[in-house]
């Protein structure tokens, strides 16, 4: 009977300590509190330090004499097997509490009602993630203060198009390709660059542009839709984050894991896209559910086990499994220097573009969200990109620097904060909600296209 009262008070002192930090984070974030500003993280390690401390005297205390007891602690070698005992609990506790922590937050960030809801991306062998045919979905952000809901609708091939059909006097096709920049987070399909260009030039538009993806899926996709649409003009996104991507392999993701496909060199030294490594669970429609459920006990349990164990908990374990295969020399590695893939993807692009008689633009597109010194660390311009490629594939291809025209824009006491996406705090104050290029910055994008592509006013 005693052992049963003291494993309860155990279990509820590991409970009292786990819930500790939740707890302090909820009561900071009244009103009355917020001006208290605490590091969550220490606070998360402070307490999972002092979880794991319990847990292990709670199982020495439990096995004590019936797998160790005093005498164990008299011979060197059993010292040495006790000790290796106690640092693999201890570590196997750690990753529980830390699998623990990472589902919280993934189920915090569903019942945040922010992203992208709705069938509109699935997983995907070969480009890690895609549109789903005929999807349809919205971008949403909720605060206190607004609630906004962008609606995304989706093509037959998964690509995004507005929800009002656009109409075109000519039958030629303008083909896009690039990040979330080219997509439109937070704008309507209708707002977009791609779509604003095309309308412009009386061009059918076909915006191949992406949410997170990179310059390996945008290689993908060119080589998959070049040869099947026959556009006559294909623009590509120019930024610097797009090679990072083609070299992660997973993508840096605030909530499980994301293989991405990425480059890397054959035995005979030449590129070529890799696969991603395996299929990410975080790509699964079915758990989109789970943003629209109210927040109890037991869709917290059902979230659990239907959606975090697998995210949180087995997605990493296949991540580590393929990083001690890549240390083993079993699975290849991506290309390090971010110039040679850039140089690789434009190049073939160029090629492809070359051989279906294909007009290739290159468009250079800002980094909204870095900062002034991680601007200048990261600048791209016309002559960055022509010391990448060869001179004679530069010489026929068209560079929109539309990234210059924004800078040019922006006056002394002002600064990139004004291209991105705010929403009304008050009657006098704005807060920033998202990074990625509002209407207007598309609008400086699509002008500034067809001025340096066809010298269109």
């Amino acid at each position: 009977m005693k052992s049963l009262k003291f494993t309860f008070v155990i279990l509820a002192l590991i409970i009292l300590f786990y819930q500790i930090p939740n707890f302090i984070s909820w009561f900071l974030g009244h009103s009355r509190f917020r001006h208290i500003q605490i590091n969550h993280n220490l606070v998360e390690l402070f307490f999972d330090v002092i979880g794991v401390i319990i847990t292990l005297i709670f199982l020495l205390s439990i096995t004590y004499k019936k797998i160790w007891d005093a005498n164990t602690l008299k011979k060197t070698s059993s010292i040495i097997g006790f000790a290796l005992c106690v640092i693999i609990v201890c570590f196997v506790t750690k990753e529980v509490y830390g699998n623990l922590r990472a589902i919280d937050k993934l189920y915090v960030y569903y019942k945040k009602n922010i992203g992208i809801a709705g069938n509109v991306f699935t997983v995907d062998d070969t480009l890690g993630h895609r549109g789903i045919p005929n999807g349809y979905g919205k971008a949403t952000y909720s605060s206190k203060h607004a609630q906004i809901n962008v609606p995304i609708k989706l093509n037959a091939e998964g690509f995004r198009i507005p929800e009002k059909i656009v109409t075109s006097k000519s039958d030629s096709l303008m083909m896009f390709l690039g990040c979330s920049f080219t997509w439109g987070d937070y704008v309507l399909a209708e707002q977009t660059y791609p779509t604003l260009t095309a309308q412009s030039l009386n061009y059918k538009s076909l915006n191949c542009g992406v949410d997170a993806y990179g310059l390996a899926q945008m290689l993908i996709l060119a080589e998959q839709n070049i040869p099947k649409h026959q556009p006559k003009v294909l623009s590509v996104q120019y930024s610097p984050w797009l090679a990072d991507r083609a070299r992660f392999m997973f993508f840096p993701s605030a909530h499980g894991v994301m293989p991405f496909p990425f480059v890397t060199k054959n035995d005979k030294g030449d590129f070529y896209i890799h696969e991603p490594f395996f299929r990410s669970a975080l790509y699964n429609p079915d758990y989109s559910i789970y943003k629209t459920t109210p927040a109890s006990f037991s869709d917290k349990l059902s979230f659990i086990f239907k959606v975090g164990i697998t995210v949180s908990m087995i997605d990493k374990w296949k991540r580590q499994v393929a990083q001690w295969k890549m240390l083993l020399g079993l699975l290849p590695t991506s290309e390090v220097d971010n110039q040679k893939i850039e140089k690789y993807v434009y190049e073939r692009l160029y090629q492809l573009c070359k051989q279906y008689g294909v007009k290739m633009v290159v468009v250079n597109v800002g980094g909204f969200g870095y900062s002034d010194e991680q601007r200048m660390a990261n600048h791209y311009d016309r002559k960055k990109f022509k010391e990448t490629i060869k001179s004679e594939f530069a010489r026929n291809i068209t560079f929109i620097d539309a990234d210059s025209v924004l800078r040019a824009n922006i006056r002394p006491d002002e600064n990139y904060s004004k291209y991105v996406h705010w929403e009304k705090t008050s009657k006098t104050d704005s807060a920033i909600y998202d990074n990625h290029p509002n209407v207007m910055a598309h609008q400086m994008m699509a002008k500034t296209f067809v001025k340096q592509l066809f010298g269109y006013q």
